[in-house]
């Protein structure tokens, strides 16, 4: 392990009981819609904890596994980048998992969470076999709830091999997200509120980046259903050393610069307000202005938003929410961040009793910002996901499933355009 990367180590162990709020990385190959609903006994208790297990397989049918060649990326961009090859592929995939859960007590009297999982994945390409990998993923969930105060801390860790929009192509990496919240109850309709969260993306060529945030807000229940607050959140991103081509954006002559960023610093008010009822509806809604100060001494500023939401119109039915707009740095285009913007749907319907159709969509524009006076940056995207398919849920342990999925990236910088079908079964078992 490389110093810089074990410094990296320390502050996210550092950080774990302050603060954090998941960010989630797509994973390599799209993880089954199949959920066991029933309750599952567990395998084997003591005291306190019970063990669980699963398991996951998936064949999949890949048109486009590498998205694009290194070569297609261009210089300074290709090089950084291990050869993907190019075309389609049958990709099986294998996840076992163990989680140890402390179930919650009879009556409720338990004053303490936990939760811990691990779950690696053994993904294997017919043709391409250099392409084989071990995805891992890994969650702790930990909290505990005092007369007017509650804790509570989720770490995650993914490990993984897959292709990402940003990059344009397949890429290893790490990613670490802490979350934390704090609750203290002021008055019977009055609650006060800190959420922060740190994480750390580390690529195995590309630019790594740690960021942490923190929000504390204020909030009040104006009816059983309805919570609204004000805050405000501070954080920092911290991207690694870059490679500048400061001059081929601007007069197409190559000139590569290596320099140590300072970090982003922002900062700006947030109001949030959720809606709930006791079994359809359940809507959270944070927005609020971002107001950015770059490592060159520019600044910006831009509203922000995250909204997340489910709804349950019709016995069987089940609908889910997701927006956001949220800033965040390129891996593969150094000296640029990109604002995300998009959305996504869900619908997962029951046919028979145990027979579902589920539908996803989603699309984001990501519109690419310098933080560097000498970088130009002129790309934008447009990424479009739908997928679709049947689930059966076989006795009491056991799912099967069928699904297609299509996505499509239409970006300005033709090097990142792409398009991509993935059809596949997969089962789910656990106990």
């Amino acid at each position: 392990m490389s110093t810089a990367r074990f410094r990296r180590l320390l502050r996210l162990l550092a950080f774990v009981p302050l603060l954090g709020t998941p960010v989630f990385v797509p994973a390599q190959l799209p993880p089954p819609n199949v959920l066991l609903t029933e309750p599952r006994a567990a395998l084997l208790s003591s005291g306190p904890f019970d063990l669980h297990t699963r398991a996951s397989t998936a064949f999949i049918y890949d048109d486009n596994i590498s998205l694009h060649d290194r070569e297609d990326l261009g210089p300074g961009i290709g090089t950084r980048l291990r050869d993907v090859p190019t075309g389609g592929d049958f990709i099986y995939s294998f996840s076992p998992g163990l989680i140890v859960t402390k179930p919650a007590t009879l009556g409720g009297s338990s004053r303490s969470v936990f939760s811990a999982e691990y779950s690696p994945s053994f993904i294997f390409f017919m043709k391409n076999d250099e392409e084989n990998s071990i995805d891992h993923s890994a969650r702790l969930d930990v909290g505990y709830a005092f007369t007017k105060l509650t804790l509570s801390l989720v770490q995650n860790f993914e490990a993984t091999a897959g292709g990402v929009v940003d990059v344009g192509t397949r890429v290893d990496r790490n990613y670490y997200a802490t979350a934390a919240e704090l609750r203290y109850e002021m008055t019977e309709k009055t609650f006060f509120q800190l959420d922060g969260n740190y994480r750390v993306t580390d690529y195995e060529t590309l630019t790594d980046s740690e960021e942490w945030s923190a929000t504390p807000t204020v909030n009040y229940q104006i009816s059983p259903k309805v919570i609204v607050g004000l805050g405000l959140t501070a954080g920092q991103l911290f991207v690694g050393q870059q490679t500048l081509n400061v001059l081929t954006n601007l007069t197409q002559t190559n000139r590569f610069v290596t320099v140590e960023t300072e970090p982003q610093t922002y900062l700006g008010p947030t109001v949030r307000a959720s809606y709930k009822t006791t079994e359809k509806t359940d809507v959270s809604l944070s927005v609020g202005g971002e107001w950015r100060q770059y490592s060159d001494d520019s600044d910006s500023f831009s509203p922000v938003f995250s909204l997340v939401g489910s709804y349950r119109p019709f016995e069987g039915t089940a609908i889910t929410l997701e927006g956001h707009r949220r800033q965040q740095n390129s891996a593969v285009l150094n000296g640029q961040n990109y604002i995300a913007t998009g959305g996504s749907i869900g619908v997962r319907q029951r046919l028979r009793e145990r027979l579902f159709a589920t539908f996803t969509s989603s699309y984001d524009h990501s519109d690419y910002k310098s933080t560097d006076r000498n970088v130009r940056a002129t790309r934008q995207d447009d990424y479009f996901l739908m997928r679709y398919g049947l689930e059966a849920i076989i006795g009491r342990s056991w799912t099967v499933g069928l699904f297609h999925q299509y996505r499509e990236d239409i970006s300005t910088d033709k090097r990142f355009s792409f398009d991509n079908n993935q059809v596949g079964i997969q089962a789910g078992w656990g106990y």
